[in-house]
């Protein structure tokens, strides 16, 4: 009788291993689970702000003319030729209306997208929005003086800056502050673990 009991028990044992495995719950990629969180983030964010500048652009309207009189200032630092009013800014002549894709706003809520989508520590992450948000404003402050002056001296190369470096840029400042959070914060740990485990073994 004992003997039987014992050949038995290894047999349970398999079964209940087996069972386990097959209910056990497949583990999602982070990959996988950074660009589905990304993907819906940026739809209610494509969402969200189409509705807030067409719902209440009069309520937004000194967000443009704060970028319109920032971008001016900034470019008569270096030219007496600039003039600003409201939501334009003209240079040596050539005028241009500050819209609400010009803000920035919107690359700002992308990037903030792009980090809160990533598997990392919330400390980290507000980090990455505290650092990154000024950055792309200078960054975008930049981009709106050099359509200025290209505007100012050929009107075609403004068209095409604006028709197609404009988006290209868009996705270089978003990347380029993402990819620097990343080097310097999220991953700033595990490169001083990287360099004491170098020193470690070359001692």
């Amino acid at each position: 009788m004992g003997m039987g009991e014992s050949s038995n028990k290894p047999g349970t044992s398999g079964n209940d291993s087996r069972k386990n495995k097959s209910t056990r719950k497949p583990r999602i990629s982070p990959v996988v689970r950074f660009v589905v969180t990304f993907l819906v983030l940026l739809l209610l964010i494509s969402v969200g702000f189409s509705q807030l500048f067409t719902r209440y652009h009069e309520h937004v309207v000194w967000l443009m003319e704060w970028t319109a009189t920032i971008s001016g200032a900034t470019l008569s630092i270096f030219s007496d030729s600039v003039q600003y009013s409201g939501v334009f800014v003209t240079y040596k002549g050539f005028s241009v209306e500050i819209i609400d894709e010009c803000t920035g706003l919107f690359e700002m809520l992308i990037y903030i997208a792009a980090v809160m989508s990533f598997s990392t520590g919330i400390r980290k992450k507000l980090i990455g929005v505290a650092i990154g948000l000024p950055a792309i404003f200078i960054f975008n402050l930049a981009r709106i003086t050099l359509l200025l002056v290209a505007g100012a001296s050929s009107f075609t190369v403004f068209n095409f800056m604006h028709l197609y470096l404009w988006q290209v840029t868009l996705i270089i400042m978003i990347s380029t502050v993402w990819i620097i959070w990343l080097y310097l914060v999220v991953y700033r740990d595990s490169r001083k673990d990287k360099q004491k485990t170098t020193v470690a073994v070359s001692s």
